[in-house]
């Protein structure tokens, strides 16, 4: 009752600032959505926040009305939708418990900063605690509804995190890496050191053995990438932490290195991982949820009678 009767005040009060133009409101239905209608006076109260953003100040009535039949037509589709999974979340018996919704409630309280908080947002909201309850038993049934659905589908996978930070946060960053090598000017000295490394013995043994510059094994040095040689670089580009070279001749010297360390400008893979895994899924949930939500629709028998 209290939103219709705001919409029915704001529109007496819009029409009465626009002297003598009249806005009507004539109940009929809007759309079919499977054996349910929707009511064009419930399209008009979802969309009365757009209608007192978008026609206050417009004077020109061809203006206001292609306008309004805009808004009415988004938010059409946007009441069929709900419409849509209401109707599976009757169908397949998801039920929320009070328990449920008292502990988000909770949580709710938690991050705003406790009881006052809580009834300063809900005052802002114009909601009494009731009708937020059951805004929030709604929205569990649908997360109900969308991990049944849809999350159970979807995996990311570690590489797929690991290629999303190399893309993203290290891109256009100058990398500073830490260096262990084994430096010979014979090749098939380096040939000796490779094979060797590949039996599984331990790099810097290895290097103390076959490497001409003393100490290169534990540590040859910080570099960036745009110091090194395009050779070297080209072979390093890529490699992670704890990674070996295959050998790389440059400037008459042959190069077998181990990544000790990457220092970069950005934060750490470890740092930022499960960050990245968060908004990879996300990312991928609301993909899935559209796909579902298309399905649904081509499913449904949907008739729209609003022009």
């Amino acid at each position: 009752m209290k939103i219709r009767f705001l919409l029915l005040l704001f529109l007496f009060s819009f029409s009465t600032a626009l002297g003598a133009r009249e806005v009507q409101l004539v109940d009929r239905i809007a759309a079919v959505v499977n054996d349910e209608v929707i009511t064009l006076s419930e399209v008009d109260e979802a969309a009365l926040p757009l209608y007192q953003k978008y026609l206050a100040g417009v004077t020109d009535p061809e203006e206001e009305s292609r306008r309004m039949q805009k808004i009415r037509k988004e938010v059409l589709e946007r009441l069929i939708e709900e419409k849509l999974i209401a109707q599976e979340i009757r169908k397949y018996k998801i039920k929320v418990s009070d328990e449920e919704v008292e502990g988000f409630i909770q949580e709710i309280k938690t991050r705003l900063g406790g009881e006052e908080a809580f009834r300063d947002f809900l005052n802002a909201q114009g909601l009494t605690e009731e009708e937020y309850r059951e805004q929030v038993r709604q929205q569990l049934q649908r997360l109900k509804l969308i991990r049944g659905s849809v999350q159970a589908r979807i995996v990311i996978t570690d590489e797929e995190v690991r290629r999303y930070y190399e893309e993203h946060y290290l891109k256009g960053t100058e990398k500073t890496l830490r260096l262990a090598a084994i430096v010979t000017s014979e090749e098939a000295r380096i040939r000796e050191a490779e094979k060797a490394l590949a039996q599984g013995k331990d790099f810097s043994e290895v290097a103390r053995k076959y490497s001409e510059i003393p100490g290169s094994g534990e540590s040859f040095g910080t570099f960036k990438l745009s110091e090194l040689a395009p050779e070297l670089r080209r072979v390093l580009a890529k490699r992670r932490p704890g990674e070996v070279t295959p050998p790389v001749a440059s400037g008459g010297r042959w190069f077998i290195f181990k990544v000790l360390s990457i220092e970069n400008a950005t934060k750490p893979f470890e740092a930022v991982k499960e960050e990245i895994r968060q908004n990879l899924y996300q990312k991928a949930l609301d993909e899935y949820f559209q796909k579902w939500l298309k399905g649904l629709k081509e499913r449904a028998f949907i008739q729209v009678f609003l022009k």
